[in-house]
């Protein structure tokens, strides 16, 4: 057990060295990272450089890399299988990104103050519905992406900044 526990350790480590982007243009740190639940291979993570990179970590090597903001990205997840993602960033602003045409973006809302948008999570069970948090906000907003720009429902009443949401893993109702 502990000479196989050492080799895990020591390929998370090899891993973890191989996953470094090489492009000198695009290496600010990382903000936000989900593993795709269809794909146990892809990861994606989210940087404050602006960019947004798909990973292949089963060959170690960056699948696609994509400009998604205009500034900022604080926070990025899978939805709907592996093809696509939806971003929350720095510009006001939450995407969502097909990987297999990536020459645009779906725009599914704006903060109207400009305030940055940091947190975003999918409901899995009702792929229609999902919440976002904006920087500093004592509230969670949940939007229908058939109606975008527009919460169908804000989570009020908490006395300091929300700075997690998630959905729950099963369907109650």
């Amino acid at each position: 057990y502990r000479r196989q526990r050492q080799m895990c350790i020591r390929d998370r480590t090899k891993l973890a060295a191989n996953l470094k982007n090489v492009s000198e243009q695009f290496s600010d740190p990382l903000t936000s990272f989900d593993w795709c639940i269809d794909d146990p291979r892809m990861i994606a993570t989210a940087s404050i450089d602006t960019t947004c990179t798909v990973w292949d970590i089963h060959h170690s090597a960056i699948k696609t890399q994509i400009i998604a903001h205009d500034k900022e990205v604080y926070d990025i997840k899978f939805v709907d299988g592996s093809n696509t993602f939806i971003t929350a960033g720095g510009d006001a602003s939450i995407r969502l990104f097909d990987v297999r045409s990536l020459h645009h973006s779906l725009l599914l809302c704006e903060e109207p103050n400009s305030n940055p948008f940091v947190r975003v999570s999918w409901n899995r069970q009702r792929t229609d519905y999902f919440a976002a948090l904006a920087a500093h906000s004592k509230e969670a907003a949940v939007y229908d992406r058939r109606c975008a720009g527009i919460p169908v429902m804000k989570l009020l009443g908490h006395e300091k900044s929300v700075n997690f949401v998630v959905w729950a893993a099963a369907d109650f109702g």
